[in-house]
């Protein structure tokens, strides 16, 4: 299970635990970097396309970053998890929300947005966990994004949120406190996850990113969704674009895929395909 997306990891644990039973199916496509030994990261930041999907209550789509420490999936696994995501099932609309998870010990404490304490909402925020998520994008039109910055506060040590709109800079939405956590992620992350989940209930497909699979077609990939700008910070507080010389991760590659990383972006998505 070494290589079990932490997206997925965390996810289930969370909808299992509020649906009582587990889903038929969940894939998902990602990019994953591990630091080995003392070495960590202090920061991510991302920005990804934004987009609206039509699933019913037994579907489960997602689009996010994550920090962690510890294997996936395994008992010391302490992660954070934020982006943006469609769950009819929680939040009773087929919208497009922000939405977050924190796990501590696997899955001994496990938490979504704020149903229970544990990220602590900033004064004024102009985004807050849960939200609706208003500007979407079209898989062959205008692109709307959101920008997402976890990063590790010096001082506190606390894990800090920024999330910025469509290009706009990125503004404190909260925190999370160092003392949620038990494991490796209080002082550092050891891993991070970059890419999509879906879960479903039923025998369906459910659509992930823009719903179009990335292929050698320049059409194909225009349709398919990105993360671009992507930085990793370090110690010093210094950012840099994410490797090009990473291996993306794919549960079921001819349905779900991820493109190589060139400049900080790749595409994702899946399963549908253009066929000119």
């Amino acid at each position: 299970m070494a290589y079990f997306s932490i997206s997925i990891v965390a996810v289930l644990l969370f909808v299992c635990g509020a649906n009582g039973f587990y889903p038929t199916s969940q894939e998902s496509a990602y990019h994953r970097l591990q630091a080995f030994e003392s070495a960590g990261y202090y920061g991510v930041s991302v920005t990804m396309d934004v987009y609206a999907l039509s699933l019913s209550n037994n579907q489960y789509s997602s689009a996010g970053v994550q920090v962690s420490s510890g294997e996936d999936g395994a008992a010391d696994e302490n992660a954070i998890k934020i982006g943006w995501e469609v769950f009819p099932r929680m939040y009773g609309d087929s919208r497009t929300h922000l939405g977050a998870v924190w796990t501590t010990n696997g899955s001994e404490k496990r938490c979504g947005n704020t149903k229970c304490p544990g990220f602590q909402p900033e004064a004024g925020a102009t985004l807050v966990l849960g939200d609706i998520i208003e500007s979407v994008s079209r898989p062959n039109g205008t692109k709307q994004t959101i920008t997402i910055k976890l990063l590790k506060d010096g001082a506190s040590g606390d894990w800090m949120v920024h999330c910025g709109l469509n290009q706009r800079d990125p503004t404190l939405i909260g925190r999370y406190p160092k003392s949620l956590f038990t494991g490796v992620l209080a002082d550092r992350a050891t891993h991070i996850h970059v890419g999509g989940v879906v879960v479903a209930w039923t025998g369906d497909l459910v659509p992930m990113g823009s719903g179009y699979l990335p292929t050698d077609k320049a059409m194909a990939t225009a349709m398919a969704a990105t993360f671009s700008n992507i930085q990793i910070v370090d110690l010093n507080g210094q950012a840099s674009l994410l490797s090009p010389n990473l291996s993306g991760y794919m549960s079921s590659p001819d349905t779900y895929s991820v493109s190589s990383v060139i400049n900080g972006k790749f595409f994702y998505g899946g399963p549908f395909q253009l066929t000119a």
